[in-house]
């Protein structure tokens, strides 16, 4: 797994990637992170986006918040691959830009 500070705000997305804000619990920071859209079909990060939608609805505007720190979402993509082959996702750290 490929984590990488980008330097600039929300930049634009890889064509194949998506946007999500990981929200840690209270007083974490926020971080944002791009990763392969085949990553959210995945079965861990398919619980964490369920949780996602159990805390903040279906209707979230911008950027897809998920309830979890960065080492719980790198902890679910992580054991994905491994229970697929070792296939390997890459996850692109960004800066958020949102306010708190």
């Amino acid at each position: 797994m490929g984590w990488r500070r980008n330097g600039g705000g929300g930049g634009v997305v890889p064509r194949g990637c998506v946007a999500l804000l990981l929200v840690g619990a209270e007083g974490d920071e926020e971080e944002r992170v791009v990763v392969e859209v085949r990553v959210l079909g995945n079965p861990r990060v398919g619980e964490l986006l369920e949780k996602a939608a159990r805390e903040f609805g279906y209707d979230q505007e911008g950027v897809l918040r998920v309830p979890c720190s960065a080492g719980e979402f790198r902890q679910a993509v992580a054991a994905d691959a491994a229970a697929a082959g070792g296939a390997r996702s890459r996850i692109v750290r960004r800066p958020t830009t949102t306010a708190h």
